[in-house]
């Protein structure tokens, strides 16, 4: 006998889930018994309410399109538990009145279990997402392996460093670095917690600039995580003075400044200054029987034959002249110690002022990187200023400085902007040759040695600003009574400078004189890595460097072609030269291919 009665399904009964499409419905003749069964059905769903009172809102709530009795319910008791049961969870995240009231809405939170597992199930996330902010903690350990946790902080570290003997700052495992030893003795100061002893990345370490090997710097930043109060140091001595002890005389921590939460030294620094130190002997041309004092006097008897009237650079004058006193034949050592007796003349100096004026301004320096091509956007950079000193005498040799501030600084470029610089006026080149060098002609430029670039520091100038203000604030809040000396001490930051912290200039400049400039001219009195350096191109034989000429023109036969490598001379093959030492940055060449974005 047929009927017009659909009973609800058995997965109903049950209260397990049913989509909402297959819900079961009751008709005209549903007994008031049959809906009781129904209501009975969602009780196993129902069974993670708070109170009795969800229970019963949840079995009579009203359907969703009010109807007459006689119409047939589509928000049947059955299809509300069957819901109710899906959305038990998200009620335990609320409290269960919300999962049961709401009946399917609610459902969805079923998955994750009843409330009480999921709050704490939250709360423990709370506290493992606490962890890592700025004020949390070092370390995890749970029941019996419990630790003492030390709080962190997020800090700009000022230091200066002797790049001699280093592989470039940034942390390598693989090599000696700046970062490294840095690390390493946070690490055993305590500062960096066992934990985060093995990797950097933990305690988010970043720098301003990165450095080459070989390269110094008077001040430069990182920020990273420390421990402010490590337990091995002494109350009575400085964070500065606790962590020194840990770190050779060749690495200073100058100081260790509280910094906003958002500080990254690289993007917020405004700009960079370095300093580059030579002996002024470079400049001193070629001897004129080597083949490079060959070549250029061809390219001087060309360009006089064909109508220049410009009297010659003062440089080639003073290397004429040194050049006639010499013997004819000598050795290198003997050449050497000839030219550290040689002063620069006021009138070469002033011209090397005006080559470097032809620098500044925003250009494409593509020319003066690796691995970039004309078109790469990120080589147009801003040169502020650039400052030639003084000439001053060490160890009876004479020496200048450059100074570079720039936006930023690509790697090698200032070491080649050195090498390009040195080349062009010992050569008697015309500083017409440097806007031809940011155009699309690629030519080899070599960089200088690494031993003579100092960073000396970077600037923060827009983040002191916001410091500024932020601490303003700060202390308009303790006038108005809204905030404690307490609570202001621990929200204040300091600003990013070393005329703000006492006495730091003068103990920098103590280090730059001792750690950094001794040293540095040490080296050179024992290695002679300048002499060496410029010695390599007065023996070169080839066309690499036909740019070097009176005019400045760069010549088809100097540039570079698609897949060469503008990084490496092209000796001729029958070169008597070819048994001479390769290029001298050559060795170091591979590593320093891994530098970042700024100029060691």
């Amino acid at each position: 006998m047929s009927t017009n009665k659909r009973e609800a399904s058995p997965t109903a009964r049950d209260g397990s889930a049913e989509t909402p499409s297959k819900r079961a419905r009751f008709d005209d003749n549903a007994t008031s018994e049959t809906a009781a069964a129904g209501s009975s059905a969602t009780a196993p769903a129902a069974a993670t309410a708070t109170s009795s009172a969800a229970v019963e809102a949840a079995s009579t709530a009203a359907p969703s399109s009010p109807a007459p009795a006689a119409v047939r319910e589509t928000d049947s008791p059955s299809s509300r538990g069957k819901r109710g049961g899906r959305g038990g969870g998200r009620g335990g995240r609320g409290g269960g009145d919300r999962g049961s009231g709401r009946g399917g809405r609610g459902g969805r939170g079923g998955r994750g279990g009843d409330g009480n597992r999921n709050q704490e199930r939250n709360a423990k996330g709370a506290g493992s997402r606490n962890k890592e902010g700025e004020a949390g903690t070092e370390g995890t350990a749970e029941g019996d392996d419990k630790k003492d946790k030390l709080p962190k902080r997020k800090v700009a570290v000022l230091l200066g460093y002797n790049g001699i003997g280093y592989s470039g700052s940034q942390i390598n495992p693989s090599a000696n670095t700046i970062e490294g030893e840095v690390f390493k003795a946070f690490a055993a100061a305590g500062a960096i917690s066992e934990d985060n002893s093995t990797n950097p990345q933990k305690v988010s370490l970043a720098r301003a600039a990165r450095t080459d090997a070989g390269v110094h710097a008077a001040l430069n930043v990182l920020a990273l995580k420390l421990i402010l109060e490590p337990a091995s140091k002494d109350p009575s001595t400085s964070l500065e003075d606790h962590l020194n002890s840990f770190l050779p005389p060749t690495i200073r921590v100058w100081s260790v400044l509280r910094v906003q939460g958002s500080f990254d030294p690289r993007r917020l620094c405004d700009q960079r200054q370095y300093e580059y130190t030579l002996p002024t002997h470079l400049l001193l041309g070629p001897r004129p029987s080597s083949p490079m004092g060959e070549a250029l006097a061809k390219a001087r008897a060309a360009d006089t034959s064909s109508s220049s009237s410009e009297s010659p650079s003062p440089l080639v004058e003073a290397t004429a002249a040194f050049w006639a006193a010499q013997p004819a034949e000598s050795s290198f050592s003997a050449d050497v110690q000839a030219k550290k007796a040689w002063r620069l003349p006021p009138a070469a100096h002033a011209h090397a002022k005006e080559f470097l004026a032809a620098y500044e301004g925003s250009h494409n320096f593509y020319n003066f990187t690796v691995g970039k091509d004309f078109r790469d956007r990120s080589c147009q950079r801003v040169m502020r200023k650039l400052e030639l000193s003084e000439p001053f005498v060490v160890n009876d040799t004479e020496y200048v400085s450059v100074t570079f501030v720039g936006q930023s600084f690509m790697l090698h470029q200032i070491r080649k902007m050195i090498g390009l610089f040195i080349l062009a006026l010992r050569s008697g080149t015309h500083a017409s040759l440097v806007p031809e060098t940011f155009g699309p002609s690629r030519i080899h430029i070599p960089k200088a040695p690494g031993l003579g670039l100092l960073l000396v520091a970077p600037h923060y100038v827009e983040y002191n600003k916001r410091v500024a203000d932020a601490n303003r604030k700060l202390d308009e809040l303790v006038s108005a009574g809204r905030l404690d000396d307490d609570g202001a001490r621990d929200q204040r930051r300091e600003a990013i400078d070393p005329r703000g912290v006492d006495g730091l200039e003068e103990r920098v400049r103590r280090f730059k004189d001792e750690q950094v400039y001794r040293r540095m001219w040490d080296v050179e009195e024992r290695e002679l890595v300048f002499s060496k350096w410029v010695h390599y191109f007065d023996a070169y034989v080839g066309n690499d460097f036909g740019y070097l000429n009176p005019k400045g023109i760069i010549p088809a036969s100097a540039t570079y072609q698609k897949g060469e490598n503008p990084e490496k001379t092209r000796r001729k093959a029958d070169s008597a030269s070819d048994a001479a030492a390769d290029e001298p940055q050559s060795d170091d060449e591979a590593a320093l291919q891994q530098g970042g974005d700024d100029d060691g």
